[in-house]
């Protein structure tokens, strides 16, 4: 099989920390292929921030939990360059079919620029897709609570057919600054009006989901790159709050799992991340993609592009099942 001129998706790992030696690199990498070979692939939380404080007055700060797997669209050329910066090790995929396993590119969205508030286009749509989930989110619980049923059912109690709803609404510090008191057939009556004809809400919720894991910006400010992350045509495989056949398309890692990417890479996968102001270990939060039960995602890996001198080492994990090719 020619790659030569073929465009392919290519993921590459792992970043070579500062001072870190080459090997020592390698070494890690190994480590994660040896993982992605046993168990599968691990969506890695990353914590993105949007800069809303023109459009919220100040009053506000936008930070949207991803979890995903990224790929670059890159020739094999083009891959010495890119491998120097994200890992020496890049495993190759046909485009075709790493869409049939979900992957989506990327949709960039620039940050604002101070003084112009038309460039804020882009972090408007990425804060009103946040806050129309939350809305959502509101009525998929109204619709819950207000079902006596589904109360009943949660609760293992009967119901009384008249019960009134307590609805609060609570500050960014969680005091309560409203209350209602609604009868719950009220309620029932407003969310059969409002999701007639429609998908139900939780589907509405997901398909969000999608977005605000697939929105980046499209400038890196680390490097000061103001098209830095566009011009890398990423795509990713993402965890949304979504079923497949009744099946969520991904699971959080059990505790042997976690303990072994702790093992790998302890100093990446102890890193707290903050989710809704509650500081939790970024391994807590990582997802296995795993779409069907008997998903393996190496079937889609063509080949591995590794420098000369990692190839043995390369082969060595994955045995005969892929092919290792050097690029220099």
């Amino acid at each position: 099989m020619s790659f030569t001129n073929d465009r392919r998706l290519f993921h590459s790992f792992p970043r070579s920390r500062g001072t870190e030696s080459k090997n020592a690199t390698l070494e890690r990498g190994l480590r994660i292929l040896a993982f992605m070979k046993e168990f599968g692939l691990v969506l890695a939380p990353e914590i993105v921030e949007w800069d809303v404080k023109l459009i919220s007055g100040g009053a506000e700060e936008l930070k949207i939990l991803q979890r995903r797997a990224c790929f670059t669209e890159l020739s094999v050329l083009e891959l010495p360059t890119h491998s120097a910066i994200f890992g020496p090790i890049s495993l190759s995929f046909d485009v075709a079919k790493l869409r049939t396993a979900g992957a989506t590119p990327v949709i960039y969205v620039p940050q604002g620029v101070e003084a112009s508030g038309l460039s804020y286009i882009g972090t408007f749509c990425a804060r009103g897709t946040y806050h129309t989930q939350q809305v959502l989110r509101q009525l998929e619980y109204l619709k819950e609570i207000s079902d006596p049923a589904r109360v009943a059912e949660k609760f293992k109690l009967p119901v009384e057919p008249n019960y009134a709803l307590t609805l609060q609404n609570s500050d960014s510090a969680g005091n309560i600054v409203a209350t209602y008191t609604v009868p719950a057939a009220n309620v029932r009556n407003v969310i059969q009006y409002l999701g007639f004809n429609s998908i139900p809400f939780d589907h509405s919720i997901g398909v969000l989901e999608v977005f605000l894991n697939i929105f980046y910006p499209t400038d890196n400010a680390h490097t000061g790159d103001d098209l830095g992350y566009y011009r890398q045509r990423e795509w990713r495989l993402i965890a949304p709050n979504i079923n497949l056949k009744g099946r969520p398309i991904t699971r959080s890692l059990s505790e042997p799992e976690i303990a072994r990417l702790h093992e790998i890479d302890d100093q990446f996968w102890t890193r707290e991340l903050t989710v809704e102001r509650v500081p939790r270990q970024r391994s807590s939060l990582a997802h296995l993609y795993s779409p069907t039960p008997d998903w393996n995602f190496f079937d889609l890996v063509e080949a591995i592009f590794v420098p000369e001198w990692a190839a043995e080492r390369v082969s060595a994990v994955v045995a005969s099942s892929i092919a290792v090719h050097t690029i220099s």
